[in-house]
Order: C-alpha cells, then sequence, then structure tokens
C-alpha cells in the first residue's frame, strides 16, 4: 500500500500537535456519543454542511444522514475501541475501530447483531475547531447472538451465502425489513477497496 502519512509508526510529535490530535479524537467520541444517544442538534455540530457518509445503508450528506437517523427508532450502541489520527495543516484523517450492537427478532427471537468495523473519517479545521467532513464504514465481521442462551434462531448456513462474508449478518437483516444495503462498501473480505481508501484518505490529507 502506497501512503505517505497515515498507517504510518507514531513517531514523536509537538505538544501543539499531541493536543490537536487529542482534539480530533474528543470530537470523534462526542459525535459517536450523540448517535448512540439521539442527540441530534448536537450531532449535527460536529458536521460540516458539505460533509458525506457512506455506510451500508446510506450514501449521503452528513446532514442528512443525521436526519434519516432521527426519524429511524433502532439503536446501535457503539463500543469505540482506539482512535488513530493524523494530521496535517488544517485536515485530518482518523480511524476508529469500534463495535457496534442492534437488537433485532428473528422468528420470534431476540437476537443481538454484533458487527466489527473501522470507520475512516476525514476531518478538517475552522476556526481553531474540528468537524466532520466525511467517513467511510469498513467491514471486519459480524455475528448473530440470541439474546438468552437457551434460545436458538434455526437458519441455515444457505441463508447467508449471498451475502458478502464481511457483513453477511448485517445484510441479510437489512434484506429481512426490505432495507437498502450497500454491499459495496469497503471490507476485510475485499482488501483491495480498503487499501483504496487508504491511499484516497492519504491523498486528501497530504495535499490539504
Amino acid at each position: 500500500m502506497n501512503t505517505q502519512l497515515i498507517l504510518k509508526r507514531p513517531v514523536h510529535v509537538s505538544h501543539e500537535n499531541r493536543l490537536e490530535k487529542e482534539a480530533v479524537r474528543r470530537v470523534l467520541t462526542f459525535e459517536r456519543f450523540c448517535r448512540d444517544n439521539a442527540l441530534w442538534e448536537a450531532m449535527r455540530t460536529c458536521y460540516i454542511d458539505e460533509s458525506y457518509v457512506h455506510t451500508s445503508w446510506f450514501h449521503g450528506s452528513g446532514p442528512d444522514f443525521i436526519e434519516a437517523l432521527s426519524k429511524n427508532p433502532s439503536r446501535a450502541p457503539h463500543h469505540i475501541h482506539s482512535i488513530l489520527v493524523w494530521t496535517h495543516g488544517n485536515r485530518s484523517v482518523a480511524i476508529m475501530e469500534t463495535t457496534l450492537e442492534q437488537r433485532h427478532n428473528i422468528n420470534e427471537v431476540p437476537v443481538d447483531l454484533v458487527m466489527d468495523v473501522q470507520i475512516l473519517y476525514r476531518l478538517v479545521r475552522l476556526n481553531g475547531e474540528w468537524y466532520v467532513a466525511g467517513w467511510t464504514t469498513i467491514y471486519e465481521k459480524d455475528n448473530l447472538i440470541p439474546a438468552y442462551p437457551t434460545d436458538r434462531i434455526n437458519l441455515h448456513p444457505s441463508d447467508f451465502a449471498h451475502y458478502r462474508q464481511a457483513c453477511q449478518c448485517h445484510a441479510y437483516i437489512q434484506d429481512i425489513d426490505g432495507a437498502v444495503c450497500y454491499q459495496d462498501q469497503p471490507g476485510q473480505d475485499r482488501p483491495e477497496t480498503v487499501d483504496k481508501l487508504y491511499e484516497e484518505a492519504d491523498k486528501w490529507l497530504l495535499h490539504g
């Protein structure tokens, strides 16, 4: 993979640069907290108007994404494991490692959809503050787990055969719910898509 700034080993940086990276982490942690707790107006303050969101069920602007979320009663709490940050001038790229969970019912059995994903963010600094300019989800793996260990979902491997490995449970849920699922999202089962996303983000950061 050909990147010049991102995915490189962290080195000693100035105190000012460390503070900027921590500021980026705080904004992203708050943005996910707002998403998990239906704080839509507060979440909106984290985005610029021209921002974009590319995830499994939505491709569009940041403001439109938040509007769509506000009309969706389902919750998907995020458990953040780490946030790596690279900055260059007034631009930043961050990679968040996170697990999200969503409760569903399959064959009248409550189940938890558990997804391990990366979220690759682009951010810009305006008037000294960091804002989300866009983000894309990278899918790693997912599972369907009965909420009660005594339950069985009674599904067959063939039910998942035509879905991508990195997000097959999620795609199955979207399908039975009649929802859109963009299966062309970057994923670990298609490493070339992840490499391309990293390289594009690196070029955007370098030339900011």
